[in-house]
């Protein structure tokens, strides 16, 4: 019979549901505050998780190359996550060389502004913003603006799973109206 090498209280079980965070923190959560952009647009299916993929590793190649951009809690995941060796220059090159043909990409296609805001720089595009879409139900114009936009980062995003995911399958639509945009908005 083994003991048991943990000291103390054994840890009470929780439900999945519950936030043991400060309220504040559980107030952020339950208002979305706390999740960025590229993730919002993978939970309303506006991306899908071989996108949402590439655009974190893109991050991960933009910090490998530049550093940390902005403060956030997460630069990579399970998948890109691994030990950077300093002073391995070969390794560094590989990553510098597939960071700058992505951009050389992205820039020959018109993507590069909108999926660097997006995937590095955390900035909400205006296809997400709730306002925008229920004004879009009015002003048509304003609709066909935000498809346009959401269309560039599907585009841009496209290229990026064509360059690192070649045998993944695009599981979007690219023809994805205003109204499934809104009806995907909280």
């Amino acid at each position: 019979m083994a003991f048991s090498t943990r000291r103390g209280r054994p840890p009470r079980a929780r439900l999945d549901d519950t936030d043991s965070g400060t309220p504040e923190l559980q107030f952020k959560r339950a208002l979305g505050v706390t999740r960025e952009p590229i993730d919002l647009c993978l939970d309303r299916q506006l991306i899908s998780p071989d996108q949402h993929w590439c655009g974190l590793h893109l991050r991960w190649l933009y910090t490998l190359r530049y550093g940390a951009p902005i403060l956030t809690t997460r630069y990579a995941d399970k998948d890109t996550q691994c030990l950077v060796d300093e002073n391995n220059n070969e390794w560094r090159a590989l990553r510098e060389k597939e960071y700058h043909s992505a951009v050389l990409e992205l820039q020959r296609a018109g993507s590069y502004e909108p999926i660097m805001r997006l995937c590095v720089f955390n900035e909400t595009p205006a296809f997400l913003s709730v306002a925008l879409i229920h004004r879009g139900w009015a002003e048509p114009a304003l609709a066909d603006a935000l498809n346009r936009c959401h269309r560039n980062v599907l585009q841009g995003l496209d290229i990026l799973t064509a360059q690192w995911r070649p045998a993944a399958r695009i599981t979007h639509n690219h023809m994805a109206s205003h109204k499934k945009i809104a009806k995907m908005s909280p």
